[in-house]
């Protein structure tokens, strides 16, 4: 299928400031990449590798894909998400499951639906109800999530993907159809314009610099 790597997404409060997510912080921590410039060498994808890896994945894999590439999440992010969190096709993130403690909300394309939909069918039960459980009742973790789509991008021959790629993806496609900066923070959740940057893909935006340029002279 064709993927609209970008779904409806908008900036929002916390809405679940009264909720304690019943996780602790060492689990929030646990498996924590170390900093690095990985997420400038992920590779973006295109509509069509989006495709592939869908239709080689599990259900959960593709809920996970979803959801990464569309809401433009963080890896940690999604493990960490739960079924009160989804409203048949409208995503909260809370805020105190992101990165800048600022929750965003998002709504997934029709097509994209219903592979998470799909996923929550066969989903298992767990008492706190997590969209991607793990052992013991835990959520899975962020290596977990990682090892997932590191096999799925070698199933169907894709080189240099990671957890980020969805994201970064997201971000980069947004950009090239039009939105400003500020406007893909808003999806992102960035706080800082210049982080945002350094998840796009420059390369993409200088050949659109180049092609302009080349109208320029005939």
């Amino acid at each position: 299928m064709g993927c609209e790597v970008i779904g409806e997404a908008t900036i929002a409060g916390d809405d679940h400031g009264a909720l304690v997510r019943p996780v602790s912080t060492s689990a929030l921590l646990r498996d924590r990449p170390a900093r690095s410039s990985a997420v400038k060498r992920a590779a973006v994808l295109t509509a069509d590798q989006i495709s592939a890896m869908l239709a080689a994945a599990s259900p959960r894999d593709a809920a996970l894909v979803v959801l990464m590439c569309v809401g433009a999440m963080r890896v940690g992010e999604a493990t960490l998400l739960a079924w009160s969190d989804v409203d048949a096709c409208t995503i909260a993130i809370p805020g105190q499951i992101t990165k800048t403690g600022h929750g965003r909300t998002f709504t997934l394309p029709p097509v994209a639906c219903q592979w998470l939909q799909q996923w929550r069918e066969v989903c298992p039960t767990t008492k706190k109800g997590w969209v991607f459980p793990g052992q013991a009742g835990q959520p899975l973790s962020v290596r977990g999530a990682q090892v997932a789509i590191t096999k799925l991008a070698e199933t169907v021959g894709i080189e240099g993907v990671s957890s980020h790629s969805f994201r970064r993806s997201a971000l980069t496609a947004a950009h090239q159809a039009g939105l400003s900066l500020r406007e893909v923070a808003e999806i992102s959740g960035h706080r800082s314009l210049a982080a945002l940057e350094r998840y796009l893909d420059q390369d993409a935006a200088r050949e659109k610099a180049e092609a302009a340029r080349c109208l320029l002279v005939g």
